[in-house]
């Protein structure tokens, strides 16, 4: 899926089930956080799935 970073508005690639926590390119935040499962976005990052 596509997440949007809150702080940049970077697009960056995050796959559902990330078990690294996915870093912005561009700022340095965290986009998202492994669970053992699925991956859990931060708070106030926007999403898009893919077809």
């Amino acid at each position: 899926m596509d997440v949007k970073c809150f702080g940049c508005f970077t697009i960056t690639v995050v796959y559902s089930h990330a078990q690294d926590p996915v870093i912005c390119a561009s700022c340095s935040s965290i986009l998202c956080q492994p669970t053992g499962g699925k991956a859990r976005l931060t708070e106030g990052c926007s999403f898009r799935r893919k077809n």
